[in-house]
């Protein structure tokens, strides 16, 4: 069985506090798009990751692996599986690559079982397998709090067309959160669901932001000139995704779109013009 499995950008992302267990609670806007890796699932005589990338772990490090591991302790089934991942997205790149294809195998293993799981029990698998894996079985626009497992779905964004470009620098998370300083408490979030509530959008992207930019920047500056760069080629807002490197762009102009990416892609190989789309992978 083959199935899309769909990148995502954060619209906003803020860090509030650092929890007990270790953690950080966030607040923010998660967004689906339309760039996407493929899944293709078969029945196997054992559990088996193939790729065609080799920047990604084919062993129990790969969160497929451990959403096979949880489904198989909880449904007890016999029976394994092989796994080629067509590898599009970018490794390590904020946009959530490696959740991405784990939400993807729960629907596909849910779906060859007939194991006619509901949302919500896919999602109780989803949060023991990673932070960002319960929002990419729903997709669409959602406000996510917590680690990131708590959604508030929200209406559709209007179809935004997109400018990705990704440096191919690798930045650690949990370095960026050893790094951060949270933020604390604040409504910043709230103002920035109110003005699209209201369908305000030049507000609400202009209210957009990263608080992990401050880290990531530190850390490699060639954000901030990819981002500097994409408002002098026009685009609405401009911003890094998750813990980067990668940089989003929103341009409301098809000439100035083609424009950066011709630029860009002529630099960076990992440039790509894409969408946002709805819930559910656009269905």
């Amino acid at each position: 069985m083959k199935k899309k499995s769909y990148a995502k950008i954060n619209l906003t992302l803020d860090v509030i506090e650092k929890r007990q267990d270790g953690y950080h609670n966030i607040d923010g806007v998660m967004q689906l798009i339309n760039l996407y890796d493929v899944l293709d699932v078969e029945f196997s005589e054992k559990f088996i990751i193939t790729s065609n990338s080799r920047e990604i772990p084919l062993d129990e490090k790969n969160l497929v692996y451990k959403a096979f591991t949880i489904m198989k302790e909880q449904f007890k089934f016999k029976e394994n599986f092989s796994v080629y991942i067509e590898k599009n997205i970018p490794v390590s790149a904020g946009i959530a690559g490696g959740s991405t294809n784990a939400a993807c195998f729960i629907n596909i293993v849910s779906d060859m079982l007939n194991l006619n799981l509901s949302l919500d029990e896919k999602r109780k698998i989803a949060r023991k397998v990673g932070a960002d894996v319960p929002y990419l079985l729903c997709g669409g626009t959602a406000r996510t709090r917590g680690i990131g497992d708590e959604l508030e779905i929200l209406e559709n964004i209007p179809k935004l067309k997109l400018l990705i470009v990704n440096n191919g620098i690798e930045i650690s998370t949990p370095y960026v959160y050893k790094n951060i300083i949270p933020s604390g408490q604040n409504n910043r979030v709230d103002l920035l669901i109110e003005s699209y509530n209201s369908k305000d959008m030049d507000v609400f992207f202009d209210r957009m932001f990263n608080s992990m930019e401050v880290v990531s920047i530190n850390y490699c500056n060639e954000i901030k000139e990819i981002k500097d760069k994409m408002k002098e080629f026009g685009c609405k807002k401009a911003l890094m995704s998750g813990s980067g490197p990668t940089v989003f762009g929103i341009f409301s102009e098809d000439k100035d779109l083609e424009r950066a990416y011709n630029y860009f892609k002529n630099k960076y190989e990992k440039t790509f013009k894409t969408t946002t789309i709805g819930e559910q992978y656009g269905q």
